[in-house]
């Protein structure tokens, strides 16, 4: 559910699955329904149209609490708003889909939920986890703090199992709907809710992130799970024809969050490349915001609300993104220099990565948007360190070791 980066990750899992002789069915909002029509899987509403639509109407606190301790007060919307109220129609669901299955497949998020479908049948499951860096460990930063020590960290990792974060994290509401199965609660809590006590897979190449001693056993770094798009990643006539008449652009995308959150950022991407004059692509997101962008932008840029990401990349020469994971992934695998405006807490993450990696730089204000992106297109050095270090991470394969765990649990089961 939620955002196009917590769905797409997930769409090459399920197809290579499918096409391994699988029986498939994925359970995500209608909203995705259409953009999955040619995958070999078959898709089941999921009860509640929690996606980038709903996401647009709270963009207003997404913006104010997206980046603010930690991103902890999201948890208020994702599961006190959409997840909590809905539990009844969310478990139905699910557990209607896994009636005669033999594993479920999840989000971190969406296991909170499905874990309690799985564990009345008896059905083992695998997290695949967008989030590693949010892994707590004594030894390094917790996400929107600076690290201040391995004794710090345990007291902060310690306070976060409790009850006294029980309002931000909605955690009662779940425990209550779990004793309404019949399901255990001491000790329950979302840190460990999110994860599996059978598999987990973080999925990020082990060169970008470095695996920390304290986490669980069952866990282990596979790499992206990019999807080509729609389609098989075609680009259509409209796309390719503005490509193939100019030099490659700049992508600006910010993804679902954003977009929504922080549209002033497209207003100054459009400026900046202006001033540099340099070509855009502009994927807003929404029909909404593209139309009030592509009075803004003119003829000189491409405004479209979605555009596959991966075949795109191949034909630009940098891009603008907020750091949402599966953007990042893409951006990294195709080779391309970043610019980061974080809006979201795991964003800001890759945004520091990216700056580390020397593949990317970031921003925080519109204001230094402009020597930002004249930056990465002026120093050749970026472009260069993103290429090698696609070559390094493209070794990795996390959807063939994600289907590939799948199997080895299934055979077990």
């Amino acid at each position: 559910m939620a955002y196009r980066g917590d769905v797409f990750p997930y769409v090459p899992v399920a197809t290579a699955l499918a096409e391994r002789g699988h029986d498939v069915t994925y359970v995500v909002p209608r909203e995705f329904h259409a953009l999955l029509a040619d995958e070999p899987f078959r898709c089941v509403h999921s009860g509640t149209d929690f996606g980038p639509a709903a996401l647009d109407e709270h963009a207003a606190y997404v913006a104010r609490w997206g980046t603010r301790l930690g991103g902890s007060m999201l948890l208020r919307l994702y599961f006190g708003v959409f997840t909590v109220p809905h539990l009844d129609v969310l478990f139905e669901t699910i557990d209607g889909a896994l009636a005669g299955a033999d594993l479920l497949v999840a989000h971190p998020a969406a296991s909170v939920v499905g874990a309690m479908a799985a564990e009345r049948r008896g059905v083992p499951w695998l997290v695949g986890d967008l989030f590693p860096m949010l892994l707590p460990s004594e030894h390094v930063a917790v996400a929107g703090l600076p690290y201040l020590g391995r004794r710090v960290n345990r007291a902060v990792i310690r306070m976060g199992r409790s009850s006294k974060l029980d309002r931000a994290t909605s955690a009662e509401g779940f425990r209550a709907f779990r004793r309404r199965l019949g399901l255990a609660t001491d000790g329950w809590n979302v840190i460990d809710g999110r994860l599996s006590p059978y598999r987990n897979l973080g999925l990020v190449p082990s060169a970008y992130l470095e695996a920390q001693p304290d986490w669980p056993r069952n866990y282990r770094l596979v790499g992206f799970t990019p999807w080509e798009g729609p389609g098989g990643g075609a680009l259509d006539d409209e796309v390719t024809a503005f490509l193939d008449a100019g030099p490659p652009p700049v992508v600006v995308t910010l993804g679902t969050s954003g977009a929504s959150a922080r549209p002033e950022v497209f207003d100054a991407a459009v400026t900046a490349l202006d001033a540099l004059g340099e070509r855009g692509v502009f994927l807003a997101s929404n029909t909404a915001i593209a139309a009030r962008l592509a009075a803004l932008a003119g003829t000189g840029h491409l405004v479209r609300p979605f555009v596959p990401l991966a075949p795109l990349l191949q034909r630009t020469r940098a891009i603008v993104h907020s750091g949402a994971h599966g953007t990042n992934a893409l951006a990294l695998l195709a080779g391309v220099p970043s610019v980061v405006v974080p809006c979201l807490f795991d964003q800001q993450f890759h945004a520091q990565r990216q700056q580390q990696l020397g593949t990317g730089t970031s921003v925080r204000s519109t204001g230094r948007l402009l020597g930002a992106i004249r930056e990465v297109l002026t120093d050749d050095a970026y472009a260069g360190r993103a290429r090698a270090f696609a070559l390094r991470i493209g070794v990795e394969d996390g959807t063939g070791a994600m289907a590939d765990e799948a199997e080895t649990m299934l055979a077990g089961r």
